[in-house]
């Protein structure tokens, strides 16, 4: 199987994570992704746009505001996490969560009291602090990106939700967005879907069953696999579990309404991606944070219902490398690079051939933006 590795996007002192590619109807391929000078899995400092017309073998800096990716959001990481396409009516829709903020240091006891989850800011924990916020929004611009109308929800209960850009529209024209978070004392996760209707205007945040918090997971890569029939593979990282590190999966018969209770799957690593090929297969990327570390895929010939694991794709394994910037990140030095690589996202070319972009730190210890192009057999 012949792979073609590259790096897409590197800036030296920083650090570069959660690369999203997306086709453009034109045609065109962009890319989202968070940049920071220190490191940061909050995306609290900047976001580039990069387009490329060539099949992603070059990409330039873009603020086209056609491009989703570019539509205005309250912060870095509300750009990142959430659904955002333009409707039939030609309305442009965004829909997801708030995610973290930045408050002074001196309202963290207020954040605190309202059992919203405080961190250390990564590099400026003197001064600040990390909120998580348990807020939805959706907004809409009828003015193409002008101007936007916005609606909040804040939902009781929960220290944080984070949505996760793995949205999928249904073939009645549904939306389904991954959501995820923590009550205030930790003790248990839940997964939902953030679900819009066909026009955008109705919105139900739904949980995704689960009768123990063992099994509660947190990121979620979403697949239609027929009409109405939906597929969820969730991550699964906890620690002293039977399923530690596999992915769980779950079911909906109707349009993400309802999900059934999560069972193990033999598919080892995290988050999952989940692509249908032009061929019919199903293909699931995931993050493999064992050694040796890297970027592996897996096939299904039966919309998910069995996955060939015993001949799983391996397309890095030569990762694990630290960041050299947490050296810097509040006397944080992790051992090894777990955090450092991952996330793979694919997208498929007319003429079959793959794009699979994820993050990866070499030995020179700055963490990029990286792709690798191939087939699939």
């Amino acid at each position: 199987m012949s792979m073609q590795h590259s790096i897409f996007y590197k800036r030296p002192g920083h650090y570069v994570i959660g690369p999203v590619p997306r086709l453009l109807p034109d045609g065109r391929l962009a890319v989202l992704a968070l940049v920071s000078p220190f490191a940061d899995h909050y995306g609290l400092s900047e976001r580039v746009v990069l387009v490329s017309t060539d099949q992603g073998e070059s990409f330039r800096e873009s603020e086209d505001p056609t491009i989703p990716f570019t539509w205005q959001a309250s912060n870095v990481r509300e750009c990142y996490d959430r659904f955002a396409d333009v409707m039939p009516d030609g309305s442009y829709l965004a829909a997801g969560t708030v995610g973290f903020e930045t408050w002074p240091k001196a309202r963290r006891a207020e954040a605190e009291a309202l059992g919203l989850s405080v961190r250390d800011h990564p590099n400026r924990r003197d001064e600040e602090v990390v909120v998580g916020m348990p807020k939805l929004f959706v907004q809409r611009s009828h003015d193409q990106g002008r101007t936007w109308d916005r609606r909040e929800w804040h939902v009781p209960g929960f220290s944080w939700l984070t949505a996760f850009p793995r949205w999928v529209r249904l073939t009645d024209g549904s939306i389904l967005l991954p959501v995820y978070g923590r009550n205030p004392d930790y003790s248990r996760g839940q997964t939902f879907v953030l679900r819009g209707d066909a026009s955008g205007d109705d919105w139900r945040l739904i949980p995704m069953a689960s009768s123990i918090a063992g099994a509660d997971g947190d990121e979620v890569g979403l697949i239609e696999v027929a009409a109405g029939r939906v597929l969820a593979l969730i991550r699964h990282a906890a620690k002293g579990k039977l399923t530690e590190g596999h992915l769980l999966e779950s079911w909906s018969e109707d349009g993400g309404r309802s999900w059934s209770q999560p069972l193990g799957t033999p598919i080892k690593g995290y988050p999952p991606h989940i692509l249908r090929l032009q061929d019919g297969r199903l293909l699931c990327g995931v993050t493999y944070r064992w050694e040796p570390m890297g970027i592996r895929a897996v096939l299904s010939n039966d919309n998910g219902r069995t996955w060939q694991t015993d001949r799983t794709i391996v397309l890095r394994d030569d990762g694990g490398t630290v960041s050299s910037l947490w050296h810097n990140a509040v006397g944080h030095e992790p051992g090894r690079g777990g955090s450092d690589l991952g996330y793979p996202i694919t997208v498929q070319f007319a003429d079959d051939s793959l794009f699979t972009c994820y993050w990866f730190t070499g030995q020179d210890g700055i963490t990029h933006a990286a792709s690798t192009r191939w087939r699939v057999g």
